[in-house]
Protein backbone atom coordinates (compact mmCIF):
# COMPACT_ATOMS: atom_id res chain seq x y z
CA UNK A 1 0.00 0.00 0.00
CA UNK A 2 3.20 2.12 0.96
CA UNK A 3 4.34 1.56 -2.51
CA UNK A 4 1.02 2.07 -4.32
CA UNK A 5 0.91 5.87 -2.25
CA UNK A 6 4.17 6.56 -3.32
CA UNK A 7 3.86 5.54 -6.94
CA UNK A 8 0.80 7.95 -6.89
CA UNK A 9 3.20 10.45 -5.65
CA UNK A 10 5.46 9.91 -8.18
CA UNK A 11 2.43 9.91 -11.22
CA UNK A 12 1.26 14.07 -10.18
CA UNK A 13 2.36 16.66 -11.75
CA UNK A 14 6.06 17.86 -10.79
CA UNK A 15 4.05 21.61 -10.18
CA UNK A 16 2.17 19.57 -7.58
CA UNK A 17 4.49 17.44 -5.81
CA UNK A 18 6.49 20.87 -4.85
CA UNK A 19 4.02 21.98 -3.20
CA UNK A 20 3.41 18.98 -1.59
CA UNK A 21 6.99 18.60 -0.20
CA UNK A 22 6.78 22.24 0.47
CA UNK A 23 4.28 21.82 3.09
CA UNK A 24 5.81 18.70 4.80
CA UNK A 25 8.83 21.27 5.00
CA UNK A 26 7.08 23.86 6.20
CA UNK A 27 5.47 21.71 8.75
CA UNK A 28 8.36 20.45 10.11
CA UNK A 29 10.54 24.29 10.16
CA UNK A 30 6.78 25.47 12.14
CA UNK A 31 7.23 22.45 14.71
CA UNK A 32 11.04 22.73 14.88
CA UNK A 33 10.34 26.72 15.88
CA UNK A 34 7.03 26.02 18.38
CA UNK A 35 9.70 23.83 20.44
CA UNK A 36 12.43 26.26 20.47
CA UNK A 37 10.07 28.93 21.31
CA UNK A 38 8.61 27.16 24.03
CA UNK A 39 12.18 26.71 25.15
CA UNK A 40 13.57 30.27 25.01
CA UNK A 41 10.37 31.35 26.66
CA UNK A 42 11.18 29.01 29.67
CA UNK A 43 14.83 30.17 29.62
CA UNK A 44 13.76 33.61 29.78
CA UNK A 45 10.88 32.94 32.26
CA UNK A 46 13.98 31.52 34.52
CA UNK A 47 16.59 34.31 34.33
CA UNK A 48 13.89 36.68 34.77
CA UNK A 49 12.37 35.30 37.97
CA UNK A 50 15.64 35.11 39.43
CA UNK A 51 16.92 38.81 38.86
CA UNK A 52 13.10 39.85 40.12
CA UNK A 53 13.97 37.50 43.47
CA UNK A 54 17.20 39.40 44.03
CA UNK A 55 15.92 42.63 43.83
CA UNK A 56 12.40 42.18 45.77
CA UNK A 57 14.11 39.75 48.56
CA UNK A 58 17.60 41.80 48.93
CA UNK A 59 19.34 40.35 51.77
CA UNK A 60 21.43 41.41 54.32
CA UNK A 61 24.25 40.46 57.29
CA UNK A 62 22.78 39.63 60.43
CA UNK A 63 24.49 42.91 61.29
CA UNK A 64 22.41 44.91 59.33
CA UNK A 65 19.18 46.28 61.46
CA UNK A 66 15.21 45.60 60.31
CA UNK A 67 15.19 49.70 59.71
CA UNK A 68 17.71 49.81 57.29
CA UNK A 69 16.65 47.02 55.04
CA UNK A 70 12.44 48.77 55.56
CA UNK A 71 14.27 52.32 55.16
CA UNK A 72 14.93 50.47 51.38
CA UNK A 73 11.70 49.80 50.53
CA UNK A 74 10.20 53.25 50.20
CA UNK A 75 9.14 54.61 46.79
CA UNK A 76 12.21 56.46 45.40
CA UNK A 77 9.88 59.43 45.64
CA UNK A 78 10.15 59.17 49.74
CA UNK A 79 13.72 58.42 49.84
CA UNK A 80 15.59 62.27 49.93
CA UNK A 81 17.66 62.06 46.82
CA UNK A 82 20.41 64.55 48.56
CA UNK A 83 20.67 62.18 51.67
CA UNK A 84 24.10 60.77 51.00
CA UNK A 85 24.82 65.23 50.83
CA UNK A 86 25.97 66.68 53.58
CA UNK A 87 22.56 69.06 53.21
CA UNK A 88 20.09 68.08 55.87
CA UNK A 89 16.74 65.72 54.76
CA UNK A 90 13.84 67.07 53.37
CA UNK A 91 11.91 64.46 55.86
CA UNK A 92 13.82 64.91 58.99
CA UNK A 93 14.10 69.00 60.32
CA UNK A 94 17.23 68.56 62.77
CA UNK A 95 16.93 71.84 63.76
CA UNK A 96 12.83 70.87 65.44
CA UNK A 97 13.74 72.71 68.59
CA UNK A 98 14.90 75.55 67.61
CA UNK A 99 18.79 74.98 69.59
CA UNK A 100 22.16 74.11 68.63
CA UNK A 101 24.45 71.96 70.22
CA UNK A 102 25.74 72.70 73.54
CA UNK A 103 26.03 69.66 75.51
CA UNK A 104 27.32 66.34 74.49
CA UNK A 105 24.74 64.58 77.22
CA UNK A 106 21.72 63.07 76.49
CA UNK A 107 18.31 64.29 77.88
CA UNK A 108 15.73 60.22 78.73
CA UNK A 109 12.01 61.08 79.16
CA UNK A 110 9.89 58.69 80.83
CA UNK A 111 6.25 59.53 79.78
CA UNK A 112 3.64 57.62 81.77
CA UNK A 113 0.06 57.44 81.18
CA UNK A 114 -2.26 57.90 84.67
CA UNK A 115 -3.69 54.69 85.95
CA UNK A 116 -7.56 53.73 84.96
CA UNK A 117 -10.10 56.70 87.16
CA UNK A 118 -13.39 57.39 87.21
CA UNK A 119 -14.05 58.55 83.66
CA UNK A 120 -17.77 59.29 84.25
CA UNK A 121 -17.44 61.25 88.09
CA UNK A 122 -19.63 64.12 88.19
CA UNK A 123 -16.43 67.01 87.73
CA UNK A 124 -12.58 66.54 87.33
CA UNK A 125 -11.74 66.45 90.96
CA UNK A 126 -13.48 63.25 91.62
CA UNK A 127 -11.82 61.61 88.66
CA UNK A 128 -9.91 59.61 91.07
CA UNK A 129 -7.61 56.51 90.74
CA UNK A 130 -10.08 53.19 91.12
CA UNK A 131 -8.75 50.69 92.90
CA UNK A 132 -7.76 49.00 89.99
CA UNK A 133 -5.89 51.86 88.44
CA UNK A 134 -3.91 52.66 91.74
CA UNK A 135 -2.81 48.63 91.35
CA UNK A 136 -1.52 49.51 87.25
CA UNK A 137 0.55 52.41 88.50
CA UNK A 138 2.00 50.36 91.34
CA UNK A 139 3.37 47.96 88.52
CA UNK A 140 4.54 51.18 87.08
CA UNK A 141 6.58 52.47 89.63
CA UNK A 142 8.23 48.79 90.62
CA UNK A 143 9.05 48.58 86.84
CA UNK A 144 11.00 52.31 87.11
CA UNK A 145 12.88 51.47 89.75
CA UNK A 146 13.72 48.22 88.60
CA UNK A 147 15.57 49.72 86.04
CA UNK A 148 18.55 50.95 88.47
CA UNK A 149 18.46 54.32 87.11
CA UNK A 150 18.84 57.75 88.76
CA UNK A 151 15.82 59.88 88.04
CA UNK A 152 16.28 63.20 88.09
CA UNK A 153 12.57 64.57 88.20
CA UNK A 154 9.00 62.93 88.65
CA UNK A 155 6.37 65.97 87.38
CA UNK A 156 2.79 65.57 86.60
CA UNK A 157 -0.17 67.10 85.14
CA UNK A 158 -1.97 69.73 87.56
CA UNK A 159 -4.84 66.59 87.31
CA UNK A 160 -6.07 64.33 90.48
CA UNK A 161 -5.55 61.21 88.68
CA UNK A 162 -1.75 62.60 86.99
CA UNK A 163 -1.05 63.53 91.07
CA UNK A 164 -2.12 59.98 92.37
CA UNK A 165 -0.58 58.05 89.85
CA UNK A 166 2.79 60.24 90.22
CA UNK A 167 2.47 59.86 94.17
CA UNK A 168 2.30 55.79 93.92
CA UNK A 169 5.21 55.71 91.36
CA UNK A 170 7.64 57.66 93.63
CA UNK A 171 6.16 55.29 96.46
CA UNK A 172 8.00 52.46 94.49
CA UNK A 173 10.89 54.22 94.01
CA UNK A 174 13.99 53.73 96.92
CA UNK A 175 15.29 57.24 96.07
CA UNK A 176 12.11 59.63 96.86
CA UNK A 177 11.82 62.74 94.28
CA UNK A 178 9.82 65.63 95.18
CA UNK A 179 6.78 65.88 92.76
CA UNK A 180 6.45 69.13 90.21
CA UNK A 181 3.31 69.88 89.35
CA UNK A 182 2.43 71.49 85.59
CA UNK A 183 -1.11 72.79 84.54
CA UNK A 184 0.03 72.88 81.09
CA UNK A 185 0.56 68.85 81.09
CA UNK A 186 -3.44 69.12 81.81
CA UNK A 187 -5.57 66.62 79.49
CA UNK A 188 -6.49 68.57 76.41
CA UNK A 189 -7.53 68.36 72.76
CA UNK A 190 -4.70 69.64 70.31
CA UNK A 191 -5.86 69.14 66.74
CA UNK A 192 -8.50 67.49 65.26
CA UNK A 193 -7.60 63.47 64.30
CA UNK A 194 -7.30 62.53 61.12
CA UNK A 195 -9.53 60.14 60.19
CA UNK A 196 -12.60 61.88 61.07
CA UNK A 197 -13.31 60.49 64.85
CA UNK A 198 -16.33 62.73 65.76
CA UNK A 199 -13.94 65.67 66.22
CA UNK A 200 -14.19 68.69 63.78
CA UNK A 201 -11.22 71.41 63.68
CA UNK A 202 -14.21 73.51 64.55
CA UNK A 203 -14.09 71.36 67.83
CA UNK A 204 -10.37 72.03 68.17
CA UNK A 205 -10.53 75.29 67.70
CA UNK A 206 -13.31 75.83 69.97
CA UNK A 207 -12.41 73.47 72.91
CA UNK A 208 -9.00 72.47 72.12
CA UNK A 209 -6.00 73.65 74.22
CA UNK A 210 -3.00 73.68 71.68
CA UNK A 211 -1.38 76.62 72.62
CA UNK A 212 -0.98 75.23 75.98
CA UNK A 213 -0.04 71.88 74.83
CA UNK A 214 2.21 73.09 72.64
CA UNK A 215 4.30 75.12 75.30
CA UNK A 216 4.66 72.17 77.55
CA UNK A 217 5.97 70.25 74.83
CA UNK A 218 8.58 73.08 74.19
CA UNK A 219 9.37 72.83 78.50
CA UNK A 220 10.17 69.29 78.28
CA UNK A 221 11.08 68.31 74.60
CA UNK A 222 14.39 69.39 73.39
CA UNK A 223 18.07 68.94 73.19
CA UNK A 224 20.28 69.57 76.55
CA UNK A 225 21.64 73.21 76.93
CA UNK A 226 24.77 73.96 78.05
CA UNK A 227 24.45 73.66 81.37
CA UNK A 228 23.84 70.09 81.38
CA UNK A 229 26.86 68.25 82.55
CA UNK A 230 25.88 64.62 82.80
CA UNK A 231 22.51 62.51 81.39
CA UNK A 232 19.53 63.11 82.89
CA UNK A 233 16.30 61.15 83.28
CA UNK A 234 12.93 62.51 83.67
CA UNK A 235 9.60 61.57 84.72
CA UNK A 236 6.94 62.60 83.19
CA UNK A 237 2.86 61.75 84.33
CA UNK A 238 0.18 62.61 82.56
CA UNK A 239 -2.33 62.05 79.87
CA UNK A 240 -3.15 60.14 76.26
CA UNK A 241 -4.68 62.52 74.64
CA UNK A 242 -1.04 64.62 75.10
CA UNK A 243 0.88 62.22 74.67
CA UNK A 244 -0.01 60.74 71.58
CA UNK A 245 0.20 64.05 70.58
CA UNK A 246 3.87 64.25 71.46
CA UNK A 247 4.23 60.83 70.24
CA UNK A 248 3.62 62.51 66.64
CA UNK A 249 5.09 65.89 67.05
CA UNK A 250 8.41 65.05 68.72
CA UNK A 251 8.41 61.92 65.56
CA UNK A 252 7.70 64.59 62.53
CA UNK A 253 4.94 62.21 62.04
CA UNK A 254 1.41 64.01 61.12
CA UNK A 255 0.25 65.67 64.18
CA UNK A 256 -3.54 64.52 63.36
CA UNK A 257 -2.27 61.16 63.41
CA UNK A 258 -2.21 61.34 67.05
CA UNK A 259 -5.71 59.29 67.59
CA UNK A 260 -4.56 56.34 65.88
CA UNK A 261 -1.86 55.38 69.02
CA UNK A 262 -3.72 53.82 71.54
CA UNK A 263 -1.99 53.66 75.31
CA UNK A 264 -2.71 51.49 78.36
CA UNK A 265 -2.52 52.65 81.54
CA UNK A 266 0.29 53.28 83.50
CA UNK A 267 2.27 52.54 80.31
CA UNK A 268 5.60 53.68 79.92
CA UNK A 269 7.11 55.39 76.73
CA UNK A 270 10.90 56.34 76.55
CA UNK A 271 12.09 58.56 74.61
CA UNK A 272 15.71 59.66 74.07
CA UNK A 273 17.01 63.06 72.50
CA UNK A 274 20.37 62.91 71.94
CA UNK A 275 23.01 66.10 71.63
CA UNK A 276 22.76 66.91 68.18
CA UNK A 277 19.01 66.73 68.02
CA UNK A 278 18.47 63.08 67.12
CA UNK A 279 15.48 61.28 68.68
CA UNK A 280 15.35 57.26 69.74
CA UNK A 281 11.69 56.09 70.56
CA UNK A 282 12.89 53.11 72.71
CA UNK A 283 9.41 52.00 73.65
CA UNK A 284 5.59 53.33 73.37
CA UNK A 285 2.93 52.37 75.49
CA UNK A 286 5.04 49.38 77.31
CA UNK A 287 3.08 47.96 79.52
CA UNK A 288 4.15 44.50 79.60
CA UNK A 289 5.02 44.42 83.15
CA UNK A 290 1.70 44.62 84.52
CA UNK A 291 -0.42 41.42 84.39
CA UNK A 292 -2.52 40.91 81.11
CA UNK A 293 -5.73 40.63 83.22
CA UNK A 294 -4.99 44.27 84.68
CA UNK A 295 -4.27 45.91 81.54
CA UNK A 296 -6.95 48.61 80.56
CA UNK A 297 -6.90 51.49 77.67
Amino acid sequence: MYVTAKNNFKNKPLVLQMCVICAHLTQRILTLRFFAGVLTGILFTIIFYHQKESIDKPKFRPDQSKFEYEKNQLPSDQIDRSESSSSSSSIWNSSWDGLKKMSTYPRHLYLIRHGQYFDNAASLNEMKLTILGKEQLKYTGMRLNQMNIQFNRLIHSGMVRAFESATIINEQLDTKLQLIKDTNLTEGLPVAPVPYAGISQRDADAYGDRPRIDTAFATYFHRAHNDQRKETHDIIVFHANILRYFICKIMQFPIQAWLRITLNHGSITQITILSDGSIVMKSVGDSGFIPSNKVTF
